[in-house]
């Protein structure tokens, strides 16, 4: 936890801007005692939201979502006050959560709908699968979208029936607050949604002991010991982590559509995004070109802080985190790496902002060519062909996200298939986030489960399996107790082996 950030006085953490150090609010810290009391507020306000049913269910999430344009402005001026971001930044987390918001209502009933199958033997046996919900869903999220990750992941939880344990934060607690009130002016049990504050060494590994199922979003070194954690208690968990994320440009690429991506994908929310491009691998024939039309795209970049919409990169977390980056850029520049733009820190504007750097020449021997920076600062690499510039994506212990540019849909969807990355996109950088009909996550030391989608619901639910037979023993065993001879035998064999062949049967 940043001193200048979030700093504890007793019970009391005390919340300030990371771009002015303004003073924006307080939270209480949870104890032990205050956490297994707000799950045991959950746990007693669950089942009831559960026998609503989820269409009952679907109200709350509908109000809510008209409720966040509503409360538009306040939602921002939240946002920004206690992360350090631009406004159009906090406009993208409003529609993110708005995105989700609507795409589960449109699917959620259909993807929690009981499904039905044909049993283990045609015509006589049946089965269906419902989707139960865990009961109490925990969270543990970051500050670098505090809305996003603390009330959007919470929306699908919810309308599969469960209650949610969250713990937001330290240093961006006040969006989930919001987040949370604005859910319960919506119609919900306010104790549905129970908040805990205080480090994740003590309040975090606290809710562990206390929910069903555990989604985590971090640092890979901290997923591993929420893990651990997990295992311990035999519960399920997800885990979207670091990411060390890659961008491809081919000769045959629209360049200026590309440095587009670029900018986009590298700077936005300053950088601090687990899907942010970190590394470009640039076809040698164009890299110089592509390397100074990018340079001069960042240089125009509006740096500082403003709750109007004239700003294009905000401040870091803190001035800790804005050390940690500029470490990475010293360490590279001190072993031979070039800045093209930027490496400094904006002291002028406040303690917590960097200026977007764009770095080259970066090798194997500067922490910020494999560790993951989270910041705004991207390096390029030249490659002489897309078989490189593949492999150099894929020598990496991190696959959470990446994309490619080409100028040919058919070179690039093939390019896509031999990344190593649970997304990469083609002709944008940062789309998957947006794109909710499809599971996003990583792999490798990414993460584990994902998020969106129809795996973004079922994640908080737990498979019941009904199987029913319209005469006793239906199934195999049935079948077998009347095998009493050889030619019994045979005449069932070859029924099974007809079996395959009749269309409708498995």
């Amino acid at each position: 936890m940043s001193a200048t950030r979030a700093r504890s006085v007793q019970n009391e953490i005390t919340i300030s801007n990371p771009a002015t150090g303004e003073r924006v609010g307080s939270v209480a810290v949870a104890t032990a005692a205050d956490v297994k009391a707000a799950a045991l507020r959950a746990r007693r306000a669950q089942p009831a939201w559960e026998r609503l049913g989820v269409r009952r269910r679907r109200r709350v999430l509908e109000r809510f979502h008209d409720l966040l344009f509503e409360r538009q402005d306040e939602i921002f001026d939240t946002i920004q006050r206690e992360s350090g971001k631009t406004r159009r930044e906090a406009l993208g987390e409003l529609l993110i959560v708005a995105g989700t918001a609507r795409y589960y209502l449109a699917h959620g009933e259909e993807h929690l709908a009981e499904e039905s199958h044909p049993g283990a033997s045609p015509l006589i046996t049946g089965a269906r699968v419902g989707h139960r919900p865990y009961g109490l869903v925990g969270f543990i999220t970051p500050w670098n979208y505090p809305f996003i990750l603390s009330i959007g992941d919470a929306l699908p939880a919810l309308l599969a029936g469960n209650a949610v344990l969250v713990k937001p934060s330290e240093l961006t607690p006040l969006s989930a607050e919001l987040g949370r009130d604005l859910l319960a002016t919506s119609g919900l049990d306010a104790d549905l949604v129970q908040l805990v504050h205080g480090p994740g060494a003590t309040v975090g590994a606290e809710l562990v002991d206390h929910v069903d199922y555990l989604g985590f979003t971090g640092s890979t070194a901290t997923g591993r010991k929420v893990a651990v954690a997990a295992a311990e208690r035999l519960i399920p968990c997800s885990l979207e982590l670091g990411g060390k994320n890659p961008m491809i440009v081919l000769a045959g690429a629209p360049l200026e559509e590309a440095v587009t991506g670029l900018v986009s994908g590298g700077f936005y929310n300053t950088g601090q995004t687990c899907i942010a491009v970190a590394r470009v691998y640039v076809e040698s024939r164009i890299f110089d070109r592509f390397a100074a039309l990018a340079r001069r795209r960042i240089e125009k970049l509006k740096v500082g802080w403003s709750l109007d919409w004239d700003m294009d990169v905000g401040s870091l977390v803190s001035r800790e985190h804005a050390a940690k980056v500029m470490r990475h850029v010293e360490d590279a520049v001190g072993k031979g790496a070039t800045v093209l733009t930027g490496g400094q820190r904006r002291s002028d504007l406040g303690e917590a902002f960097v200026a977007p750097t764009l770095l080259t020449d970066v090798d194997e021997s500067m922490e910020l060519c494999r560790e993951e920076t989270f910041g705004p600062v991207v390096a390029l690499y030249p490659v002489r062909d897309a078989d490189e510039a593949v492999a150099r994506a894929n020598d990496s212990t991190y696959g959470l996200n990446a994309s490619v540019w080409t100028g040919s849909a058919r070179t690039s969807r093939a390019l896509a298939r031999r990344i190593e990355a649970g997304s990469v996109g083609i002709n944008s950088t940062l789309l998957i986030y947006s794109t909710f009909d499809v599971p996003m996550g990583g792999v490798k030391e990414s993460g584990i489960g994902r998020r969106h989608g129809r795996q973004g619901i079922l994640r908080f639910t737990q498979a019941q399996s009904i199987v029913d037979s319209i005469a006793t023993g239906g199934g195999y065993e049935g079948v077998l107790a009347n095998i009493t001879s050889e030619a019994r035998a045979r005449s069932l064999a070859a029924a099974f082996k007809l079996m395959r062949r009749i269309p409708g049967l498995r």
